[in-house]
């Protein structure tokens, strides 16, 4: 009995070698796509903290405290919160990513955690005297701030805010700078 042409041709592609390179091939075609895929979602997020004592007194106790200006003040101002002055007492510009937690110190005191969960979510764990005091899990678009903190002694809080903010220019090559 002979096998017609589309049977021989059936036969020659289920030829198990053939089947073997074939899923091989495949294979190895899956986990180049699959890996530029997890290098794509796990590229870094930087964002900016800022650590912020809220008072009624019209000058900060620390002469290192800056008075908080800008479009921050201005939010913070507009809130019914019962503070009138805002300082700044310590900024920092960090990158994170989805594979784990950036320390980031505030202050001898005040640390957070910071992890990019993707979708433009973070969680974010605020540290109080070596103890959480919050955890945050939400959304953090482009153009938005979270802040989070709590009250402290005397009639004044303290908070820390993240927002994203774009990354640091790269710096040059050291040689590229000489040849200048």
């Amino acid at each position: 009995m002979s096998l017609t042409p589309a049977r021989k041709s059936f036969s020659k592609f289920m030829d198990l070698p053939r089947v073997k390179s074939r899923l091989a091939r495949l294979t190895l075609l899956a986990l180049i796509v699959c890996s530029s895929a997890g290098v794509a979602s796990s590229a870094d997020r930087h964002l900016e903290a800022r650590l912020i004592w809220g008072t009624n007194d019209d000058k900060s106790p620390n002469p290192s405290h800056k008075r908080l200006e800008g479009d921050l003040a201005k939010k913070l101002q507009e809130l019914p919160f019962k503070w009138k002055s805002y300082f700044e007492v310590n900024r920092q510009t960090f990158t994170i990513n989805d594979k784990e937690y950036k320390k980031v110190v505030m202050s001898d005191k005040c640390f957070i955690e910071v992890k990019d969960k993707g979708d433009s979510k973070v969680t974010v764990k605020l540290y109080g005297q070596g103890k959480m005091t919050q955890r945050v899990d939400k959304p953090l678009p482009k153009d938005e701030t979270l802040a989070i903190g709590g009250d402290d002694k005397h009639d004044t809080a303290w908070f820390v805010t993240v927002r994203p903010v774009e990354a640091p220019p790269s710096k040059p090559a050291p040689n590229a700078a000489a040849k200048k």
